[in-house]
């Protein structure tokens, strides 16, 4: 399972066309978890869909995530950790 920890590697969401496919080692990405925090306040989850881990909007095929283009302080990801 060390694939699949943020620590190691391994993005937030496994969907590529996601916006949330971001790891902790990509400038503007903070922490580590199962919790994603955008810099407006919305909250994403993740957990595992079959083989793969998720974001809850790719997991329950209500994304994948699309962002608003904006300057580059707009897109601070703060990711809790458990």
């Amino acid at each position: 399972m060390t694939h699949t920890e943020l620590e190691r590697g391994a993005p937030f969401c496994d969907n590529p066309a996601c916006a949330l496919h971001v790891r902790v080692r990509d400038a503007m990405v903070e922490g580590g978890g199962n919790w994603l925090t955008l810099p407006y306040g919305r909250i994403f989850g993740r957990s595992r869909f079959g083989e793969r881990l998720l974001c809850d909007a790719c997991g329950t095929r209500r994304g994948p995530v699309r962002l608003a283009v904006g300057p580059p302080q707009v897109l601070n990801w703060r990711v809790a950790r458990q």
